[in-house]
């Protein structure tokens, strides 16, 4: 057992970790997607039972809800073993690492008692968006930690002066794109369950969120032509910059055929999973531009002082310039 445990936390297998809970994470974030669009968010109605049992019974919106909740048991021990990996192999080395995948799995476990409390209260939409939001900020630290434990955003050069502060604002701009949809669908015709209340007048919010999203693509073309500047840049920020691009203008064609067609569900579920897709990219592209600080170094000891000339004096009854008599004579 304690072999297995070590293979399984070992050096390779925190590498591969990193990218299981990057997508353990996504699908879990499309999983709840489908929950809500199909309103099945109160087919289970209390909880961590399912209607009193530990099985559900098998029905629509019952098997949804619970398999997501299935599901999300996997994540958490995702998000466990790779706590355990980095602490094994991370920890005294690089604590930054250690420290973003605690913080995912404090995320994570996190999500157990805010799902909870959403179906308590029947499903609000405060406590809807919170749970959703909270597992994109999670996504959001497993891709960073994915990015800096493979070595992405290694040294490539020298950085402009512009390139960090353009880091930070890329994935913030995006978060608030991500926002400003999640406040669309709770305020629309799939927040969850039948008679939940809405958190807005629907209008109103899509007009808010076209608007933020115009903003986040004019924003986007002047981070691009800017990066497209950039003096040999490593061929994988080129990469996350064209699936960047077109995980925006797949987003704008499915926002505008949910618009015109009435908001079927899984078109609204195919937007809220490329979303989760265009800002784990973001976050990716940000952080492999971002010059990441090193891992600090230990002090080392000063030089022992110098040794004055005649310090050193033969043992007695020793001629000058003799050899020193052999030990143990």
């Amino acid at each position: 057992m304690r072999r297995l445990l070590s293979r399984l936390t070992g050096e390779r297998a925190f590498l591969v970790l990193t990218v299981v809970t990057v997508v353990a994470l996504l699908v879990n974030v499309a999983s709840g997607a489908l929950v809500r669009v199909t309103n099945s968010g109160l087919g289970c109605p209390d909880w961590p039972l399912c209607n009193g049992r530990p099985t559900p019974a098998f029905q629509a919106h019952t098997v949804i809800e619970y398999g997501n909740r299935i599901l999300a048991f996997g994540v958490i021990l995702s998000t466990v073993l790779l706590a355990i990996a980095a602490w094994r192999v991370r920890r005294g080395r690089d604590d930054h690492e250690w420290r973003l995948a605690l913080a995912i799995g404090v995320g994570t476990f996190a999500q157990g008692p805010l799902g909870g409390i959403t179906v308590l209260t029947d499903l609000h939409p405060i406590a809807v968006m919170s749970h959703f939001l909270l597992a994109v900020v999670v996504l959001a630290l497993a891709i960073v930690l994915m990015v800096d434990a493979r070595g992405w955003a290694a040294d490539w050069g020298p950085r402009p002066g512009w390139a960090t502060p353009a880091a930070v604002a890329l994935p913030l701009a995006t978060f608030a794109l991500v926002v400003s949809g999640a406040v669309v669908t709770m305020s629309g015709t799939h927040p969850g369950g039948d008679d939940v209340e809405r958190l807005w007048n629907l209008l109103d919010a899509a007009y808010v969120h076209v608007r933020i999203a115009v903003a986040f693509v004019a924003f986007l073309a002047l981070f691009l032509y800017a990066l497209a500047r950039l003096e040999a840049p490593p061929r994988r920020l080129a990469r996350l910059s064209w699936l960047l691009v077109g995980a925006v203008a797949l987003q704008v064609l499915i926002g505008e055929y949910q618009w015109r067609h009435q908001l079927p569900w899984w078109a609204v579920l195919a937007h809220v999973t490329v979303a989760a897709l265009l800002f784990s990219t973001s976050v990716a592209l940000a952080r492999t531009l971002a010059p990441r600080r090193a891992a600090p170094t230990p002090p080392t000891p000063p030089p022992a002082p110098p040794v004055a000339a005649g310090s050193l004096r033969p043992p007695a009854g020793t001629a000058p310039g003799a050899p020193p008599p052999p030990r143990g004579s």
